[in-house]
């Protein structure tokens, strides 16, 4: 799985839309992210702004760090 590195601006937290994480983890489709978020407790969840979702990068990194110190154990 390769992820893109995304710089965050000066101030505040960086949110991604739900296609940006899907774009984040290889174009993976929405399906996987609905099956992600209704199958793995750990992956982060989104917040709301009207009908759409929104993830907060940090959340995301720290998942992926998550992900990786279990590979290796």
């Amino acid at each position: 799985m390769t992820m893109k590195k995304i710089s965050a601006p000066p101030f505040g937290p960086t949110y991604l839309s739900a296609p940006s994480v899907c774009e984040r983890y290889d174009n993976r489709s929405h399906m996987w992210l609905e099956r992600r978020l209704r199958n793995d407790p750990n992956f982060p969840k989104p917040i709301k702004i009207g009908p759409r979702r929104f993830f907060k990068l940090s959340d995301l990194e720290a998942y992926e760090r998550q992900c990786a110190v279990a590979s290796h154990d």
